[in-house]
């Protein structure tokens, strides 16, 4: 989760640059590309930064196992999205969309309960 949330900020970022180059040049492809690049950092940004908080928190979880309670709630807020739109688009974009916060869920609740299952 800690890398997928990088990339996302990384990609976030580039993306603004682009839309506005490419929507530049008069005064409404200007505000066009400022109103797109507003939704494009609420939207990108806003995924990447729960990424990247689940990525620190599980760092966290996992040096400290059993009181990952923080980390299991995150892991869920990070999957709801993921399930909504597999839900909403039945595809394999949407699958594999949700294996890792899947993934990351799963692994805080082994660490919530001590590692236990693991065994």
């Amino acid at each position: 989760m800690l890398i997928t949330g990088i990339v996302s900020l990384a990609v976030g970022g580039m993306n603004i640059g682009v839309i506005y180059a490419g929507l530049g040049g008069t005064e409404v492809g200007d505000a066009v590309a400022a109103a797109l690049s507003g939704v494009v950092v609420v939207m990108l940004m806003a995924g990447g930064l729960m990424d990247l908080v689940c990525g620190l928190l599980g760092l966290r979880a996992a040096k400290r196992p059993g009181g990952s309670t923080a980390a299991v709630v995150f892991g869920v807020l990070a999957a709801i999205p993921g399930a909504a739109a597999l839900a909403l688009d039945f595809s394999t974009q949407r699958i594999l969309g949700l294996v890792v916060p899947a993934l990351y869920l799963v692994c805080c609740i082994v660490m919530k309960s001590g590692g236990k299952a693991a065994e």
